[in-house]
């Protein structure tokens, strides 16, 4: 039999092992680091990259037709004209198609002279301009600009997203002249400053609904860039042990309060906080050495599915066109991640954003939320220098990137403040 101390001894070595390999599979924040960089630049590249071939619905012969026979290969500018675009039938002044009515007492228009200054004439009933017109190759949608003001917004408060310092930031960008090059803005924020100018409401009071262009894909964009901020910053306070049910709710709350700020949509607010789960799992969930092991991702997919009544993605179908409509845009999402996250790497990262410019739709935002999760599973070191290099504002992107890590993880500074972290390999 062992003697007290060999059972002690034995006692020590499992306990230790036991807290060695548990922690051994929360990844260091060198890997956390490295996937929200990822994440970033995965999201600006996707929506850039699909921005001419925004709402294409004849499929791929028709992006042949505009640009060529193979289609989207890298950053390109879009068409100045799109037939059969719908833009001319959009209301400049509200949400959705063109009232036949003025509004009465309007002496300005809210598209042209309250946001996207000087855009108007591209909304002109008698022709058919490309909804991305005035970008240039490489440029972001207005959605992917938004998100970089939020960036700056959680930046300017220490690392946190800040309802109120949001809502005025974006106040104050989309009402000045030139802070972006977009010709679209979608109904949500049409709506916004309609509420705001001809109604005279209190900003918090101006998200609106119009019960059928709000509750779209494009409202995940800004939740994921808070979900990527409060997951790194939970990590960070959590000493880099992980994230508990707390943390995960934090998360969850804050994405789901980013999605407020600009619409009016309950369902939108409970499947940003879902959805923020699985970009939270993109940054916190560790790589498998094993080539066997299966998709890191099929869990936390499953999971997602599960709890906004979806069905299991469906790693082994084709890329599908589709809609804005949340129930419509999100299970081919979900298809997407399941399938390109096979293989995490920079180069499927990059392929994966090209197919999805190529299958036409409503692909500019499932791009940007499809590139936060494929390049947080890649991370940044993995990124092709293309995918970076051709963004029409890579450079000033890239501080913007910089600036937004050392916030949200809260790096120690040059003045002594900050956290600490421990350091763990996978």
């Amino acid at each position: 039999m062992l003697d007290t101390a060999a059972v002690f001894l034995i006692l020590f070595i499992v306990a230790n092992l036991s807290h060695h390999f548990s922690h051994a599979m929360i990844p260091s924040q060198h890997i956390i680091e490295s996937r929200i960089r990822g994440a970033l630049w995965g999201l600006f590249s996707g929506d850039a990259l699909a921005s001419p071939t925004h709402w294409y619905y004849g499929g791929f012969p028709q992006i042949q037709s505009d640009y060529g026979r193979n289609g989207i290969t890298g950053y390109t500018k879009p068409k100045l004209h799109l037939p059969g675009s719908i833009l001319n039938k959009s209301d400049p002044n509200g949400g959705g198609r063109l009232r036949q009515v003025a509004r009465r007492g309007e002496t300005v228009s809210i598209i042209g002279d309250v946001i996207n200054h000087g855009k108007l004439k591209y909304w002109d009933p008698k022709h058919f301009f490309h909804y991305h017109a005035t970008l240039q190759a490489g440029e972001n949608t207005l959605e992917a600009q938004l998100a970089r003001v939020l960036m700056k917004s959680i930046v300017e408060n220490n690392g946190c997203f800040n309802e109120e310092h949001f809502r005025q930031a974006y106040i104050d960008f989309m009402t000045t002249e030139g802070s972006h090059n977009d010709t679209y803005a979608s109904t949500c924020h049409r709506m916004f400053f309609a509420n705001m100018i001809f109604n005279k409401r209190n900003p918090k009071d101006c998200p609106d609904n119009d019960g059928h262009n709000v509750d779209s894909i494009d409202g995940l964009v800004l939740p994921t860039i808070t979900a990527l901020a409060e997951t790194a910053r939970q990590y960070a306070l959590s000493g880099g042990n992980g994230l508990d049910n707390e943390a995960q709710k934090a998360i969850e709350f804050a994405a789901a309060r980013t999605a407020a700020v600009t619409r009016s949509s309950g369902i939108l607010e409970r499947v940003s906080g879902v959805w923020a789960n699985l970009v939270s799992s993109a940054v916190i969930t560790p790589a498998s050495n094993a080539a066997d092991s299966g998709n890191e991702m099929e869990k936390a997919l499953v999971e997602v599915a599960r709890q906004l009544g979806l069905r299991n993605p469906q790693p082994t179908g084709k890329d599908q066109m589709t809609a804005c409509y949340l129930a419509q845009s999100l299970p081919p999402t979900l298809d997407m991640i399941s399938k390109y996250t096979q293989q995490s790497s920079g180069t499927t990262c990059w392929k994966a954003l090209l197919a999805n410019a190529n299958v036409g739709g409503e692909n500019v935002h499932r791009g940007a939320i499809l590139g936060a999760i494929l390049g947080a599973r890649a991370g940044d070191e993995q990124l092709p220098a293309e995918m970076k290099e051709g963004l029409f504002d890579g450079k000033d992107i890239g501080l913007e990137i910089d600036l937004f890590v050392q916030s949200v993880m809260m790096k120690k500074s040059s003045d002594g403040s900050g956290h600490q972290f421990i350091e763990n390999e996978l």
